[in-house]
C-alpha cells in the first residue's frame, strides 16, 4: 500500500486469469486497496488471490454482463479515486507515478483516460488499429458510472477527463486460441445485445460485414505490417463478426422476447414479478422485459428473472407526443408475447401497439380491442393477488404454475451498508421492529390514537427499538402519533431515521426483526425480504387478496371482517370504501391484542438466537 494523499482503489474483475493475477496485483500495489471480482474462476485464480495476497479484498458474483459486473465491483471500492484495469493490463513505472501526481494534484477532471500498446503471443503490435485506442481507467467513481450495454461497455463521465502521457501495456491475447476464445464470447454478448434490440439477420451480416471487417483492420489499418500476426488477428476478427450473427439468429430461434405490464403500486409490482419468474423458469433463453411505473423500479432491481425493466414514466401521461414515442419503441423491439397485468386503458393501449403475436389481459368488457387471449379472474381464491398473475402465466405457458411470493433482491454491498448503519445507530442486541405508522392516504391509516395504543402496547411488551416509517410528506402526521405514545415508547423510537432512497430503505428494513402497521407497500417489500409482519388492514381492502404466508407462522394480519362480520354479510370490503373513516375507530386494539402479543413474543424468541448486528454484517 502506498501513502498516497488522495486514497485510490485498485479495482478488477476476472475470470480464468491465473497466468496473469500475481503480475497484476503486484502492479497495482500502488494503491491503497485492491478489490477484485471472480466470476467463479475453474482455474487456480481464487487460491493465488486468497493464500498469496491476503490483504485484497476478494469477492466472487455470478457474471451476467460486463456492465453490471463492472458497476457491482465499483460499489464495494472504500475511496472515490479508482483505478480500474485488467488483469491483462500493466501500468509502466512512469505510468503509475503520473497518475499518483495527477490524482494528488486535486485535479478538475474526473476520470482520466490512457492509451494502449496491444501484445499479441509477447510482441507489440506495430501501427495496428489496436494501438488507437484510448480507454478510462482512472476515475472517481461518484462521477462516473458504466452504461447498461453487454459487451464494450461505455464509461459515462459526469465531468472534465484528459489522456495521461504514458501508455500501458495490455497483454490481451496469449496465443491464437486464447484470441478466438475470448473474441467468441464478446460474439455471444454482442449477439444478446442486438437480440434485446430486436435486430433481425440477413445475408448481408453473414457476408459483407465480415469480409468487410477483415479488409478494415488488415489493409485499411495498415494489420498486413504485422506479418503473420497481422493476418491471424484480421481473420479472426472477421470471423468474430460473422459468429455474432451466427448466435443471433439462433437467439432469435429459439427464444422469446415477452414484455410483462404492471403499472401500479409497490405491492402489485411485487405480485406481477412472479409472472417474469414463472416465465424464465419455462422459457430460461427468453428476454424478460418489466415495465412499471419509475417510482417502483427500485422493488425489482437486481431481480434475476428480469433482463430489462422498462420505467414508465409521468411525461408520457402528460404529453401525446411522448406517448406516441415510448409507443414507438415498445413496437420496434418486437415482442413476441405481452401480457398486461394492470388491466387498464392505457396499457391495452401498450398492448395493442406492441404488435405482439400473443397478446394476454384479464377479460373485460373492453378487452377484445387489446387482447388475444383473455384470462377471468377468480376471486373466490385465497391470495387471488397472487393467483390471478398464475393465471395470466399460465395462459402464456400452458402450464400451471406453483403461487410463490415474490423476492427483492438486495446485493452484499446494499446489505452490508445497512447493517452498518443499523449497528451505528441501533443497540446491536435489540430487536428493531419498524412500525408503519400510516397507509398511502387516510382511508388506508388506522386513527392516530389507536396506532398510539398499539405502538405504546408493544413498547410495554418488548424490550426493542422502534423505527417509524412515514412518507416525508406525512411528517406532520407521524409527529402527531409519537406525541399520542407513552413515555416509554417515546422512549424507544427513533423517529427521525432517514435514507436517501428506497434501495437505501429496503436495506434498513431487511435488517429489521419484524414489521408491524397498515397493510401498504413496506408490508409487501417485508414479505418478499423475508421478515416477519404484523398487518392491520383498512376495512375496505380485501384481506382475502393480500393476505399471502399466513401459513407459515411469520406473518399474521387482522382486519375489521374478522371481528364483526355481519358488518358486511355478502358484500365485497370494497364496497365500504366510502365508509372507511368510519369504520376504522372499530378495530380496536383489545380485539386482536392476544395475536400481537403471540407476534411479539415469536419475535423476542428469533432475536434471543440471532447474531448482533455488528457480527451479522461480516456473515451477510
Amino acid at each position: 500500500m502506498s501513502g498516497n494523499q488522495t486514497k485510490i482503489s485498485a479495482l478488477a474483475i476476472v475470470f480464468n486469469e491465473e497466468h496473469n493475477i500475481r503480475e497484476y496485483l503486484q502492479n497495482m500495489s500502488f494503491a491503497d486497496e485492491i478489490v477484485v471480482v471472480d466470476s467463479f474462476s475453474t482455474d487456480m485464480t481464487p487460491a493465488i488471490i486468497q493464500e498469496e495476497f491476503p490483504h485484497v479484498r476478494f469477492y466472487q458474483r455470478v457474471f451476467d454482463d460486463f456492465s453490471s459486473q463492472r458497476n457491482y465491483t465499483l460499489d464495494l471500492a472504500t475511496h472515490d479515486w479508482v483505478a480500474f484495469f485488467d488483469a491483462d493490463e500493466r501500468i509502466t513505472p512512469k505510468g503509475i507515478k503520473e497518475i499518483t501526481d495527477v490524482v494528488n494534484s486535486n485535479p478538475e477532471e474526473v476520470a482520466l483516460w490512457v492509451k494502449r500498446i496491444f501484445y499479441y503471443q509477447g510482441k507489440p503490435l506495430v501501427n495496428n488499429n489496436f494501438n488507437e485506442d484510448r480507454t478510462a481507467r482512472i476515475f472517481r467513481k461518484s462521477r462516473c458510472r458504466y452504461s447498461d450495454k453487454l459487451v464494450h461497455e461505455k464509461l459515462t463521465i459526469n465531468g472534465k477527463s484528459r489522456v495521461l502521457k504514458y501508455a500501458i501495456e495490455h497483454y490481451s491475447f496469449i496465443n491464437k486460441e486464447d484470441f478466438l476464445q475470448k473474441r467468441l464470447q464478446y460474439s455471444k454478448l454482442k449477439a444478446k445485445e442486438f437480440y434485446n434490440e430486436g435486430i433481425t439477420t440477413n445475408v448481408f451480416h453473414f457476408t459483407v460485414r465480415p469480409a468487410f471487417r477483415f479488409f478494415k483492420y488488415y489493409v485499411l489499418k495498415f494489420g498486413f505490417i504485422n506479418g503473420r500476426q497481422g493476418f491471424e488477428i484480421a481473420r479472426i476478427l472477421g470471423y468474430h463478426v460473422y459468429m455474432r450473427y451466427v448466435y443471433l439468429r439462433e437467439m432469435n430461434r429459439n427464444c422469446r422476447k415477452i414484455l410483462v405490464i404492471q403499472q401500479k403500486m409497490i405491492g402489485d409490482v411485487l405480485a406481477s414479478s412472479s409472472i417474469c419468474k414463472m416465465l424464465k423458469e419455462e422459457y430460461p433463453c427468453s428476454r424478460i422485459d418489466y415495465l412499471v411505473n419509475t417510482f417502483t423500479t427500485p422493488v425489482v432491481e437486481n431481480n434475476p428473472y428480469i433482463n430489462r425493466i422498462i420505467p414508465f414514466e409521468d411525461r408520457y401521461r402528460e404529453s401525446k407526443r411522448a406517448f406516441f414515442s415510448f409507443l414507438k419503441g415498445i413496437r420496434k423491439t418486437g415482442y413476441d408475447v405481452v401480457i398486461d397485468a394492470y388491466g387498464k386503458w392505457e396499457s391495452g393501449i401498450i398492448t395493442s401497439f406492441s404488435g405482439a403475436k400473443t397478446k394476454i389481459g384479464y377479460k373485460k368488457w373492453y378487452t377484445s380491442f387489446f387482447y388475444n387471449k383473455t384470462v377471468e379472474p377468480d376471486k373466490t381464491v385465497s391470495g387471488s393477488a397472487l393467483y390471478h398473475r398464475m393465471q395470466l402465466a399460465e395462459a402464456a405457458t400452458g402450464t400451471k404454475h406453483v403461487i410463490e411470493y415474490p423476492k427483492i433482491y438486495l446485493t452484499e454491498q446494499e446489505q452490508a451498508v445497512a447493517a452498518a448503519y443499523m449497528a451505528e445507530k441501533t443497540d446491536d442486541y435489540k430487536p428493531v421492529i419498524m412500525i408503519s405508522v400510516l397507509g398511502s392516504d387516510d382511508i388506508k391509516s388506522l386513527p392516530a390514537q389507536e396506532m398510539a395504543n398499539i405502538i405504546s402496547f408493544i413498547a410495554a411488551t418488548i424490550d426493542a427499538t422502534l423505527l417509524f416509517n412515514y412518507l416525508p410528506s406525512q411528517v406532520e402526521k407521524a409527529k402527531e402519533i409519537y406525541n399520542l405514545c407513552t413515555k416509554q415508547a417515546r422512549e424507544k423510537i427513533l423517529f427521525d431515521f432517514y435514507v436517501k432512497g428506497l434501495r437505501d430503505f429496503l436495506g434498513i428494513l431487511s435488517q429489521c426483526s419484524a414489521l408491524i402497521g397498515n397493510e401498504g407497500g413496506a408490508i409487501n417489500m417485508a414479505k418478499a425480504l423475508g421478515v416477519p409482519t404484523f398487518t392491520i388492514f383498512s376495512p375496505w381492502i380485501n384481506k382475502n387478496s393480500w393476505n399471502m404466508l399466513t401459513q407459515t407462522g411469520e406473518h399474521i394480519a387482522v382486519h375489521l371482517q374478522d371481528y364483526y362480520p355481519e358488518i358486511y354479510g355478502a358484500k365485497h370490503p370494497k364496497e365500504f370504501k366510502e365508509k372507511s373513516l368510519e369504520l376504522y375507530p372499530k378495530l380496536k386494539l383489545n380485539l386482536f391484542e392476544d395475536d400481537l402479543k403471540s407476534f411479539l413474543n415469536h419475535i423476542t424468541k428469533q432475536a434471543e438466537g440471532r447474531a448482533p448486528l455488528q457480527f451479522r454484517r461480516e456473515s451477510i
